[in-house]
């Protein structure tokens, strides 16, 4: 199974896990990492590293982010980068519900599978 780390604004990423828990009706094995406004940067650098290295398993694993160029994504990308990590961005409850109930799935196949996720659940009425 593919290890999945949000990595988002404080408490974002833990509400999200709180609310796919609820309605998939079991705890996810999922590491939530949150960067609070006025962070040190170094210092939440080495949090998301260690969060990483706790999260991944032998497949890997994947990093939802909330916001594009936001600090956590930002963060996020410096790290995953050194580890060939996907990070994809926009973390939205579908995007999470999907990767969630395909975690089998390889990273890459779960980076395309959480954008498509994203994607599909936003629409007009």
């Amino acid at each position: 199974m593919t290890g999945i780390v949000l990595v988002t604004h404080a408490g974002l990423g833990e509400s999200l896990r709180h609310q796919a828990e609820i309605i998939l009706g079991r705890m996810m094995p999922l590491t939530t990492v949150s960067v609070s406004e006025g962070a040190d940067p170094d210092e939440a650098l080495d949090n998301l590293s260690a969060a990483l290295a706790m999260g991944a398993d032998l497949s890997g694993a994947i990093v939802l982010t909330d916001l594009p160029g936001a600090t956590p994504h930002n963060l996020a990308c410096r790290v995953a980068t050194r580890q060939a990590i996907p990070v994809v961005s926009g973390l939205n409850l579908p995007m999470l519900l999907k990767v969630l109930n395909h975690a089998e799935k390889t990273p890459a196949e779960l980076a395309m599978l959480a954008c498509a996720g994203g994607q599909q659940a936003i629409f007009s009425s």
